[in-house]
């Protein structure tokens, strides 16, 4: 055969080759095969859910300004009421919990109530520092609740009191627009920062 006829024919296989290849890219819209052969899944754009954290970790949320504040839950403390008290928890247990406060850049303050607060999460219910009973413990008005502007190198400690039916469960800062921060919520008595709650309790 005369050699530019061989290059003429061969030259069409590889257009017909190319031809192919590029057909069967096109229908395959670009899909990724496992090692076994299936389809793999596409990426997931979902967020991963926020982890939780053990008591005395800190997280990093965003002051009523602005600002990065770093918090951190240090203790827990439970009181169930004494018989014959005029007024006790409505579910079983307060719970007072103290939460250090930080700003590492500039001065701010934790958001107010309507765009974030303090939850325990125990199964399906959400208990929040007005709910029940929670501010009739004996500690609340005589304790630091509430962290006013907190300036860099001058951390403050909030005590956050809730009713709840039980230890447990998760502690979360809530703020709109923004996944929850989680802390794992001890069952008993443990950790710091409540001397002035024991104080309290102490007197009477």
């Amino acid at each position: 055969m005369d050699r530019s006829l061989e290059g003429i024919f061969v030259l069409r296989r590889l257009v017909v080759l190319c031809a192919a290849v590029t057909t069967l890219s096109a229908c395959s819209g670009g899909t990724t095969t496992s090692a076994a052969g299936e389809p793999g899944a596409a990426p997931s754009s979902a967020a991963a859910p926020a982890q939780v954290l053990k008591l005395g970790e800190p997280a990093t949320i965003r002051g009523e300004g602005g600002q990065p504040l770093t918090v951190t839950p240090t203790g827990v403390y439970f009181y169930r009421g004494r018989t014959g008290d005029a007024l006790r928890p409505a579910e079983r247990w307060w719970a007072a919990v103290s939460i250090r406060v930080e700003a590492t850049k500039a001065a701010d303050r934790l958001p107010p109530g309507a765009t974030g607060e303090w939850q325990v999460r125990q199964g399906s219910r959400t208990f929040t520092t007005v709910g029940g009973n929670a501010g009739n413990a004996p500690w609340v008005g005589r304790v630091g609740e509430g962290v006013e502007q907190v300036a860099p190198g001058d951390p403050q400690v909030a005590v956050k009191t809730f009713d709840i039916p039980k230890g447990g469960g998760e502690l979360r800062w809530v703020t709109q627009g923004e996944p929850p921060v989680r802390w794992s919520m001890p069952g008993r008595t443990t950790g710091s920062g409540l001397d002035d709650v024991k104080a309290v309790m102490r007197v009477g």
